[in-house]
């Protein structure tokens, strides 16, 4: 299990996993998961994020109302009023300050709006709202605890673990989530080897590659590749995006270089704005037999602008016969495949395989507003 860090330090020692030292066009956003009393918070838009100053911003309506308060919005005076019991929270945009009880407490960043939501620092959720902040650098997740319980049962990642209503196979797996869906773990598997193909519980219990220190690393990978990938902008998009993305990559040559400059010339001229997020499930790995490992993981995707709709992400399996409405986020779960060259211990060496795909083997619809 990790080392926890205490709350106080998290400003301090956060810092962004993802960007690329280049450009803003490939500098992707850095997302960190939140997980409050051993269950992931999947957010329907705007995600948590660190920003510039190394400070991680949190959407504070579903964070207060997971902790049973209220939180309204008063648009002329830009003020966010908080309410639970006889807590009394009144939060002001563009300020790094709050009325607690009447009391005013002093933050390290300021909240600030983004998409319609409005954001905090991590430091007003457990001073403010009263609960345990940690943060775990390798995996980049803020952990709220906001109840004691030395019995639950939870996985290497802080996730509870359930042993009612099961999927149907879940035998596949080394243990079943309680914040995963059924569904999610009873999707068909990719095209696979008849005899050589591995599911998860056997690679967990069998392969000396599948530890947790191997497991962060890839999906650290997968989120930085993803970061790039489903955000895009023909506004800002340029050559050191591609080569970003292209460093993301499992590669033998600099072939798939001209492919991706391809596409960025097409979002250009197509006028391509995406936004999306991917969360990988590290406890749900299969291997297809023909050398991919593929990673089953949640997404989130808005295709905000285009003029033709084809081709829209950098995809070869892009279901261009399907036409995405304009504005409208999207959801659904896919496998993305990772491999290596190396052969022996490859542990450290899984990268994002060439042809990986959001529309191969998935599940898509549109999201649920809220």
């Amino acid at each position: 299990m990790r080392k926890w860090v205490m709350a106080g330090l998290v400003a301090s020692m956060i810092c962004s996993l993802f960007s690329v030292t280049a450009s803003a066009a490939s500098n992707p956003p850095s997302f960190v998961s939140v997980i409050m009393d051993g269950q992931k918070i999947w957010f329907p838009d705007a995600q948590a994020f660190v920003d510039e100053n190394n400070r991680t911003l949190v959407p504070v309506r579903f964070i207060a109302e997971k902790m049973g308060a209220k939180v309204g919005w008063e648009p002329k005076t830009m003020t966010v009023p908080i309410e639970r019991d006889d807590l009394h929270i009144l939060l002001t945009i563009g300020e790094s300050k709050a009325l607690v009880n009447g009391v005013e407490m002093t933050f390290d960043s300021k909240a600030i709006t983004s998409g319609g939501r409005t954001f905090v620092p991590l430091r007003f959720v457990s001073e403010a709202l009263g609960a345990q902040v940690v943060w775990d650098g390798p995996t980049a997740t803020v952990f709220i605890k906001t109840i004691e319980d030395d019995q639950a049962n939870v996985d290497d990642w802080g996730r509870l673990i359930r042993t009612t209503n099961l999927p149907k196979n879940a035998k596949d797996y080394p243990y079943i989530l309680a914040d995963v869906p059924n569904e999610m773990y009873e999707m068909g598997y990719p095209h696979s080897h008849p005899t050589d193909s591995k599911v998860s519980f056997v690679l967990y219990s069998t392969k000396p590659e599948f530890n947790k220190k191997n497991v962060d690393t890839w999906m650290n990978r997968l989120k930085s590749f993803s970061a790039l990938w489903l955000n895009v902008d023909y506004k800002t998009i340029d050559d050191t995006w591609a080569q970003a993305v292209f460093a993301t990559k499992m590669q033998n040559s600099n072939a798939e270089l001209k492919y991706i400059r391809r596409y960025v010339d097409w979002v250009k001229q197509n006028h391509i704005q995406i936004e999306g997020y991917l969360d990988p499930e590290p406890s749900m790995i299969y291997r297809n037999g023909f050398g991919d490992n593929y990673v089953r993981s949640k997404f989130r995707i808005k295709f905000v602008s285009y003029k033709e709709n084809k081709d829209l992400l950098y995809d070869e399996w892009f279901p261009n016969k399907e036409t995405f409405e304009k504005g409208i986020w999207y959801e659904g779960y896919a496998d993305i495949s990772m491999s290596t060259n190396v052969g022996g211990d490859w542990g450290s060496t899984l990268k994002v395989d060439p042809g990986a795909s959001l529309f191969l083997n998935y599940l898509i619809r549109k999201a649920d507003s809220e």
